[in-house]
């Protein structure tokens, strides 16, 4: 049947057409302004996109389409970073990041494809709520080498997959490592689009990109372009620790909401 779009297949085109019709402009306006706002939070803090965007996506189009959508989003937002910071990647480092991610992303495929939604709504709320606080609290992985590197990126590679928080493991472990700043960014924007990509391409071969999650995506590249833009405007406006008390503020109560969600739907509380 043509619900997904499939690698060398008609379906996948009659699918994204036979949605158009069907979208509903109001979640096509929210995915766009989501995206905006989360390019806004990275643009300003070097991290965030994903921590911020899906527990909001997740009542919008649902946890497993917040998942995929998330991460094709995500690689436009970190190829961004990637045009400004290229010469200050530590390639050598972002590529056994990456080796490890491969080894995890297979894992975090099968997560997402066999969790009940309702599940996977509480790991991601989990994962925001924990990740947030290590973030907050500057909790910090110290390197053990060559298997810290393929370790923190496996970890990332199953999350990026399973819930799209690729972020927090490789952010906590460079943060042990003591990388400067603007390196630790381009290395993170690096890695980040590299393992987006593969995410995506894993979710295609495995029949999970739907035809509205094609339609979301090109809808939120230029929203992201103006977040983007839009976090420069104010960069010079708003100090570095408010704005970090406010994105910790938000991810804290979107994962709080997440979370209850669904207990209250399993529950039949109302």
């Amino acid at each position: 049947p043509c619900t997904a779009v499939r690698l060398n297949s008609r379906c996948g085109s009659q699918a994204a057409r036979g949605v158009v019709d069907q979208l509903d402009v109001g979640v096509l306006l929210g995915v766009m302004a989501l995206a905006a706002a989360a390019a806004l939070t990275q643009s300003l803090s070097g991290f965030g996109f994903s921590l911020f965007i899906v527990p909001l996506l997740i009542p919008l189009v649902g946890a497993k389409e917040a998942v995929v959508l998330a991460n094709m989003l995500g690689a436009f937002v970190n190829l961004i970073t990637l045009t400004r910071m290229r010469a200050y990647v530590d390639w050598a480092l972002g590529g056994t990041l990456l080796g490890g991610a491969v080894l995890g992303m297979p894992l975090g495929v099968a997560v997402l494809t066999l969790a009940n939604p309702d599940l996977l709504q509480v790991l991601i709320a989990l994962t925001v709520l924990a990740s947030t606080v290590a973030l907050w609290r500057g909790v910090q992985l110290h390197s053990i080498g060559y298997a810290g590197n393929v370790g923190a990126g496996f970890v990332s590679g199953i999350l990026s997959t399973s819930t799209s928080m690729w972020g927090p493991p490789v952010v906590l472990y460079l943060q042990g490592q003591g990388v400067p700043p603007v390196p630790f960014r381009a290395t993170l924007g690096a890695y980040f689009l590299a393992s987006a990509t593969l995410a995506s391409v894993l979710f295609a071969i495995s029949g999970r990109i739907a035809g509205s999650t094609l339609i979301f995506t090109a809808a939120g590249l230029p929203a992201i372009v103006a977040g983007w833009l839009g976090g420069y405007a104010v960069a010079n406006r708003v100090d570095d620790a408010t704005f970090r008390r406010i994105v910790i503020t938000v991810l804290i109560t979107t994962s709080l909401v997440a979370l209850v969600t669904p207990l209250v739907r399993v529950t039949g509380l109302r």
